[in-house]
């Protein structure tokens, strides 16, 4: 059974501040890379551990999709992924990851 895709709001809001910036220039590609970004996110419902443990906080998680990392953590007693951020790798990495 795959796991459940859950957004936090800091998620969302990072979501937004990175395909506001592609908009900005290019709305086509804004929409084709958060429609693939969330694709690339989907991956996790069946494969959750499919990423790389970051150092701290213990339990967190990290994917790439070019040029975003998404943090994120298993909860596997709820059978849930949270998105805990989407964050542009030219960035310093977000405090609790």
């Amino acid at each position: 059974m795959a796991f459940k895709i859950v957004y936090t709001e800091n998620a969302l809001a990072d979501l937004e501040a990175v395909l506001d910036y592609i908009l900005a220039d290019n709305p086509a590609a804004a929409f084709r890379f958060g429609d693939d970004l969330l694709n690339h996110v989907e991956l996790l419902a069946v494969f959750p551990h499919i990423g790389s443990l970051v150092k701290r906080p213990a339990g967190i998680r990290k994917i790439l999709h070019t040029p975003v990392r998404v943090y994120y953590q298993v909860h596997e007693d709820r059978r849930c992924i949270e998105i805990l951020h989407f964050w542009h790798v030219a960035r310093q990495e977000p405090d609790g990851a």
